[in-house]
């Protein structure tokens, strides 16, 4: 446009999009209402909410739908009638490899052809049980994906990676390489398996956890070889499980896991290293 405010000229560019990436999140971001602000809003993502749903209830006999809306610390699948029976019968044919024998071995023993119901429960609520945790995750990423793929925002040439459980999220969603049905069904089966690989009481609760540390919060000279020696102390004392497990950045967080007494053990011997003011690291040997 001119100084007279004329058009002289005119011409139409090609933006190219800049590169993408998408990263799919593993287990521990879940929080109840997750997505359903979009399940409201969107048929994509609705769609994919419900077929997942769907599929859990009539497989399995519980809702993900209600466990991430609800967080209810128990339900109680029943197995009366004919839909009743074919569920009991699929809980019935899970077996896993027992991890001290090595044989195969069912995988809800307390299930039998006699059981009229059975119950799941956790003090933390369901939403944040191993099993419903993992499902309720890949839908909320798949339903996200989603969403952003029918409105044609994702470039050809973009690229995911996906964070242990988000594997799955990753290969179902971008790669299409498991329909939502299949894929609720792996990851719910993935965290059944999870829960059971350890004792737990009533509550569903087990002598073992993890917990993130950050040697710089500890103090300016307490380093990854320090923290490995108090980790290593410890759990050479008390005969019990205590390892780093993730090393996710360097300085800044680390995942420690192992028995909940020794993880307990762990936070006071932090705590009492960083009351010391210490710069030395042989001061841990005292």
């Amino acid at each position: 446009v001119n100084g007279s405010g004329e058009r002289v000229v005119s011409a139409r560019a090609v933006v190219k999009q800049a590169p993408m990436a998408f990263v799919f999140t593993g287990q521990g971001s879940a929080a109840v209402g997750m997505g359903m602000d979009r399940y409201q809003e969107s048929t994509v993502a609705r769609d994919i909410w419900n077929r997942g749903d769907t599929h859990l209830r009539k497989t399995f006999g519980f809702s993900i739908l209600d466990m991430v809306r609800k967080n209810p610390k128990s339900i109680t699948v029943h197995f009366g009638g004919k839909k009743g029976r074919k569920i009991r019968e699929k809980y019935m044919s899970l077996t896993c490899e027992d991890p001290v024998t090595g044989e195969i071995a069912p995988l809800l023993p307390e299930i039998n052809a006699r059981t009229q119901s059975f119950s799941f429960s956790a003090p933390e609520g369901l939403l944040f049980a191993t099993q419903f945790s993992q499902p309720a995750l890949v839908l909320l990423e798949k339903a996200m994906f989603s969403e952003i793929e029918a409105a044609q925002l994702i470039p050809d040439d973009a690229h995911f990676a996906g964070h242990s459980l988000g594997e799955y999220a990753g290969l179902s969603s971008f790669a299409g390489a498991l329909a939502v049905e299949d894929v609720v069904e792996v990851v719910f089966l993935r965290g059944l398996i999870m829960q059971k690989a350890v004792k737990r009481d009533a509550e569903g609760r087990s002598d073992y956890g993890m917990v993130a540390t950050n040697p710089t919060r500890v103090g300016p000279h307490f380093t990854e070889e320090v923290m490995h020696k108090i980790v290593d102390g410890i759990e050479a004392a008390s005969g019990k499980l205590l390892q780093v497990v993730n090393f996710n950045i360097q300085q800044r967080q680390y995942v420690v896991a192992g028995e909940n007494v020794n993880l307990e053990t762990l936070s006071l011997a932090l705590t009492a290293f960083k009351a010391l003011k210490s710069t030395a690291a042989e001061d841990v040997e005292k």
